[in-house]
C-alpha cells in the first residue's frame, strides 16, 4: 500500500476518529489520524479502529462481546491505516473475526481478534461499585490539578493536564489519588463520550474501545511516584488490550473506572479495570499489559 495522509479532524467527534472507509470485500481504511504524546496514534485509536473492522464485517443482530488487541509497531498518526478482516467463525451463538492493520509499505501495526455474541440465557452476577453516589459533573476537571502535584506525575512523561476535546474526564479525590505520597497501584475515574451517539449505533463498542485506553495504565506506575521522583520519565508503551463487553451500553453516558495492577515485573505492568455505569450495572472489563522502562 502506498502511505496516504490522513484528513483533518474537527476534535470533536470520536465516532468519526473510529470511522472506517470501505474499499473492498472485508478490507477498510482509516481517515483520521490521532496523536499522543510520543508523536504515536493514541492507542486508543487504534482499538476503535480494529473493533469498527470487525464491527462493520460481523451480523447486525450480534453485539461485541470481545476484543483483544497486540499492538506490534508504533503507528504514524498521519498516515492511514488499512484494516483486513478476516472471518474465523460465524456459529450458531458466536462470529468471530481477526483483524491485521497495515500502515506504510506493510508494516503491520496490530493484530487482533473481535468476537460477538448474540445475548443467552443463563445465570447472571456481577461486581458491584462502591462509589457511584458521586455526581461526576460536580468533580473538578483535570486542568485544575495544582501545579505542585503535576511536578510530582513528571517521572510519568505520558500523563499532563491535557484532556481530549472529545471526551470528559473526572478524577475524584484528586490530590491524594495522584500525590506521590499517597497514590498507591490503584486508580478509579469517571469517563465518558462527550458527543451524543445515536440510538444502537454500530459505533458503540468501537468509541468504548477507544475511551478505554485512557489514563488505565497510571494504575501501574502510579504506586511508584514517590521512588521514581528523582528518576528520569519512565517510557510508556502500551503492548496489548483486552475488552470483554458484558452488555450492549453507550459511551457517551457517564461510566466508572475502578482501575488497580495486581503486578509490575520485568519492565511490564499488568492494569485490570472493572468498568460500571451510573446505576452500578458492570458494563465492561478490560486489561492492560504496558512497557514501562527507563
Amino acid at each position: 500500500m502506498n502511505e496516504e495522509a490522513c484528513e483533518d479532524w474537527d476534535n470533536e467527534s470520536i465516532e468519526a476518529l473510529v470511522s472506517l472507509e470501505t474499499i473492498g470485500p472485508h478490507r477498510y481504511r482509516s481517515r483520521f489520524g490521532d496523536g499522543n504524546l510520543n508523536g504515536r496514534s493514541y492507542g486508543g485509536q487504534i482499538l476503535g479502529q480494529a473493533m469498527m473492522a470487525a464491527t462493520l464485517s460481523a451480523p447486525d443482530d450480534r453485539p461485541a462481546s470481545l476484543l483483544q488487541l497486540l499492538f506490534l509497531r508504533g503507528s504514524d498518526p498521519g498516515q492511514r491505516i488499512e484494516f483486513e478482516v478476516g472471518v474465523l467463525q460465524d456459529g450458531k451463538r458466536f462470529s468471530s473475526r481477526h483483524v491485521v492493520g497495515v500502515q506504510g509499505d506493510g508494516r503491520v501495526v496490530l493484530d487482533a481478534h473481535a468476537t460477538f455474541c448474540a445475548p443467552q440465557p443463563g445465570p447472571q452476577h456481577a461486581v458491584s461499585s462502591p462509589a457511584l453516589a458521586e455526581d461526576p459533573a460536580s468533580l473538578p476537571e483535570l486542568t485544575t490539578i495544582p501545579d505542585v502535584l503535576m511536578r510530582q506525575l513528571r517521572p510519568l512523561g505520558a500523563y499532563s493536564r491535557d484532556v481530549k476535546p472529545c471526551m470528559d474526564f473526572r478524577i475524584p479525590d484528586i490530590e491524594r489519588q495522584l500525590s506521590a505520597a499517597t497514590a498507591q497501584s490503584r486508580l478509579r475515574f469517571w469517563l465518558k463520550g462527550r458527543q451524543p451517539l445515536a440510538a444502537g449505533s454500530r459505533a458503540q463498542p468501537a468509541v468504548f474501545a477507544y475511551l478505554s485506553d485512557w489514563w488505565l495504565n497510571f494504575s501501574s506506575v502510579g504506586g511508584h511516584l514517590r521512588d521514581l521522583q528523582s528518576v528520569d520519565p519512565l517510557y510508556l508503551s502500551s503492548l496489548n488490550h483486552c475488552i470483554w463487553f458484558h452488555r450492549a451500553f453507550s459511551p457517551d453516558g457517564w461510566m466508572h473506572f475502578e482501575t488497580e495492577s495486581p503486578c509490575a515485573e520485568g519492565g511490564r505492568g499488568l492494569s485490570i479495570a472493572r468498568i460500571h455505569d451510573r446505576n452500578g450495572s458492570m458494563l465492561a472489563t478490560s486489561i492492560q499489559e504496558t512497557l514501562m522502562v527507563r
